[in-house]
């Protein structure tokens, strides 16, 4: 069977084919990733760019840690892992690059259910700057409230907002009118990132089908956001795989971003890992599950990995995400949470056993769901599995 680009092929170290990972004279590096932490900041940052636009650079992924299963290499011994560990301090990027050299940070606050201006303000005094708004949430006036001082200072150019488009204004002269709104209600001027919230199109103010506007329609109009300079990129949530590859399609201006649920019971592999591949970022909502005492936080594996690693549930859940190039935005409202999620999040790392022991409890459960909506087959878009093949 011909190799997965996970585990060496038969022929590996036999002379020729000098231009192949596997050579001999290749690379001397473990990893892509190791290969570019030997690069300087500079060209760290150029490789980021050109892998973030579509014109090359690392198509196996961000993850600082296991490699995809199937891999073999040699055994690491837990001291000598730990050593390797401490050998030099972790510095990590905070942000991932959007085409055009904007930063998204990879740590930001989610508004659903923020009910206090004060919340946004003490959030940005903590240091968040990626704030995460929506129409439907029904408090971006709220927020606009809590951003206020912070831009009046002139510091619109520290923040990252992103804001969304409803199911019922999906019509394109809808589209504006719902984006202009939420510029309005921020006092923002312009979001940096505007995204169609779900791949379902209503008749303005109800919850029925609309037959008279396509998804292409929608997102024409998205890209005039662009053009006009009310959004600097765009971006869709809650789309599938094959969703997302129909849009790419078309589409004049690509989406940036992808905004899904994603945490270890709900890993959605194949969504990431092939949306990077073609320049589409994910963005994890609900990384800490969705209800007060969630099996997500409560998880034996979870709280297994958080004792080795010292931290706090949230923080190695968090960093699951995180760590293989995905940013979150979860919600909080009090100081003590505000700095817990954010605080030295780049500053350590889980280890490959920890992440594999995360990655076993994927089970595909779902904290948000809609009786409107019916997701799609999982396997849907991107390369086939053999399986379904044969």
């Amino acid at each position: 069977m011909a190799s997965d680009g996970c585990q060496p092929v038969e022929w590996s170290g036999r002379g020729g084919f000098t231009h192949l990972l596997h050579h001999p004279g290749f690379v001397k590096t473990e990893t892509y990733g190791s290969a570019r932490h030997a690069q300087g900041p500079q060209e760290q940052e150029e490789h980021q760019a050109a892998s973030s636009s579509g014109r090359g650079g690392d198509r196996t992924g961000v993850w600082k840690g296991p490699a995809p299963r199937g891999y073999v290499a040699e055994p690491m011994h837990a001291q000598d892992e730990s050593q390797a560990a401490t050998d030099k301090p972790i510095n990590d990027t905070p942000y991932v690059l959007l085409p055009g050299g904007t930063r998204m940070p990879l740590i930001g606050l989610g508004t659903y259910k923020t009910e206090s201006p004060e919340a946004i303000r003490k959030a940005l005094e903590v240091g968040y700057r990626h704030i995460d708004c929506a129409t439907v949430y029904g408090n971006q006036a709220l927020v606009g409230e809590g951003l206020k001082d912070f831009l009046a200072q002139g510091r619109r150019g520290e923040l990252f907002i992103t804001g969304k488009v409803w199911n019922d204004a999906h019509r394109p002269e809808a589209v504006r009118r719902s984006v202009e709104r939420t510029i309005a209600e921020l006092g923002c001027a312009h979001l940096d990132l505007c995204l169609v919230h779900w791949p379902v199109a209503w008749l303005p103010g109800t919850e029925q089908t609309d037959p008279e506007v396509t998804l292409q329609q929608t997102w024409q109009a998205m890209e005039a956001l662009v053009d006009d300079g009310l959004a600097r990129h765009i971006g869709v949530s809650n789309f599938s795989l094959r969703q997302i590859e129909e849009v790419l399609g078309y589409a004049r201006i690509k989406p940036v971003v992808n905004q899904v649920e994603l945490h270890p019971l709900l890993a959605q592999r194949k969504l990431v890992g092939v949306c990077l591949r073609k320049g589409v970022h994910s963005v994890a909502y609900s990384p800490l599950g969705h209800r007060k005492d969630n099996e997500l936080m409560t998880h034996p594996a979870v709280l297994e990995v958080a004792a080795e690693a010292g931290k706090s549930p949230a923080q190695v859940l968090l960093k699951w995400n995180v760590q293989r190039g995905v940013a979150v935005i979860p919600k909080a409202g009090s100081e003590p949470h505000l700095r817990e999620n954010i605080e030295g999040l780049f500053s350590w790392s889980l280890t490959w056993d920890q992440k594999a022991k995360l990655d076993a409890i994927d089970c595909g459960k779902r904290f948000v769901d809609n009786a409107w909506h019916t997701w799609e087959d999982a396997e849907e878009g991107g390369a086939a599995k053999p399986s379904r093949v044969l």
